[in-house]
């Protein structure tokens, strides 16, 4: 059972065995607008402080958004910070840019906090981040948004497994897949392969020349869904063109007030959808897309009224 990664070494050694009879262990990649940023994270306390001003503190149970006073693609920068339920855990604060941002130029502490300063005369950073963060912050390389991509292949047996006399490999998680946290669905995906796998050897009793066939050829269709869903669902919320993000976000309330007002034709965007546990990546894509063809249906009946009353 593999699940080493991204650069799976695995992975890597079945795809050199199968090197000129098949590239079914090789990562098909495709395109996504958030591939390529770069991120780092701060640590902030549980309950730090907004402001100056005495009691005005964060709440661990709320998230939020904090934009910089600096305009542009290379100087703006923004504080994501995610909800946590428990209200003793330090919150992380991630700041996600394009790899020539200027914060990437930054190498020495006092820069960064001179940066971080400017951007946000709004809080009262020292109070917020101690020098041993902002050193830690300053030492770290970051990392880098992946390319949304799978293998087709995910296991190879080799001998006799029915007679005990075999050997099986499983590719798991960002082995098999791998996309950025757009959707928030790489550890939800690995665990279900998890999950999916441990049903098939116990309806198999155990047998691996049994249950792994079974495993990929459920999980296949699943995992082709699944880049697509994370390549098209929320790219856009790095406000890396804000254009694009606007056109996204009437897309997204389009199809929100449509399934509103006619649920029997039209599905909520995928983004919501896929926070439906009981909707499978299949089932998500299918409904999605065929909500896109009923606008491109509705759109072209509107541009082709217009025409007529013209």
């Amino acid at each position: 059972m593999a699940g080493d990664g991204l650069n799976s070494i695995v992975r890597q050694t079945l795809a050199q065995w199968e090197q000129g009879k098949s590239d079914a262990f090789a990562m098909q990649q495709f395109p996504s607008p958030s591939t390529g940023l770069q991120y780092k994270v701060l640590t902030f306390p549980p309950q730090f402080p907004l402001s100056d001003k005495e009691g005005d503190v964060a709440q661990s149970t709320m998230a939020y958004g904090i934009r910089s006073s600096f305009k542009g693609r290379n100087q703006a920068i923004s504080l994501g910070l995610l909800p946590f339920k428990d209200s003793t855990q330090p919150r992380t604060a991630n700041i996600i840019t394009y790899p020539e941002h200027t914060i990437w130029q930054l190498t020495t502490t006092a820069e960064v906090e001179q940066f971080l300063k400017q951007a946000f005369p709004q809080l009262p950073l020292d109070k917020i981040i101690s020098p041993e963060e902002m050193a830690r912050f300053t030492a770290s390389a970051g990392g880098k948004f992946p390319i949304p991509q799978y293998c087709s292949g995910l296991y190879r047996i080799w001998g006799q497994p029915e007679a005990n006399q075999g050997t099986g490999v499983i590719l798991l998680g960002d082995a098999a897949h791998c996309f950025p946290p757009d959707i928030g669905q790489g550890v939800n995906s690995a665990l279900e392969d998890v999950y999916l796998f441990q049903e098939r050897l116990a309806e198999t009793q155990d047998n691996l020349s049994e249950a792994l066939p079974r495993y990929e050829k459920l999980r296949q269709p699943e995992i082709k869904a699944l880049i697509r869903l994370a390549q098209t669902s929320y790219p856009w919320q790095y406000n890396q063109d804000p254009l694009r993000k606007r056109l996204w976000s009437l897309n997204f309330f389009l199809r929100l007030l449509l399934s509103r007002g006619l649920p029997f034709l039209f599905n909520p965007h995928s983004f919501l959808l896929i926070q439906n546990h009981q909707l499978s990546y299949s089932e998500i894509l299918v409904k999605s897309n065929s909500t896109t063809k009923l606008l491109g249906i509705l759109g072209g009946l509107i541009v082709l009224i217009l025409i007529l009353k013209s």
